[in-house]
């Protein structure tokens, strides 16, 4: 199977986050490189940084996931909080 690289990172936690995003919104996901690069960081530089990929078909809408902007929508979940 063929997956397409929707981004990558140079942190696992950062790569977890947006692993997450997609996979709340029901994009099947994975990770490669990851381990590579956690062994040492130089790894990372020669391999690409860890990747975020999908199949082909999902690459759409995972870019449009990753690139929408939800904070204000937790802001306004926390203002409802106090």
């Amino acid at each position: 199977m063929q997956f397409i690289t929707v981004a990558t990172f140079d942190t696992s936690p950062e790569a977890h986050i947006a692993m997450g995003r997609l996979q709340a919104e029901g994009v099947d996901c994975h990770l490669a490189d990851e381990h590579l690069v956690q062994t040492d960081w130089l790894y990372s530089i020669a391999v690409g940084g860890i990747k975020l990929q999908v199949v082909p078909e999902l690459v759409e809408k995972a870019l449009q996931i990753l690139a929408r902007d939800d904070s204000q929508e937790f802001q306004e979940f926390n203002d409802n909080e106090d």
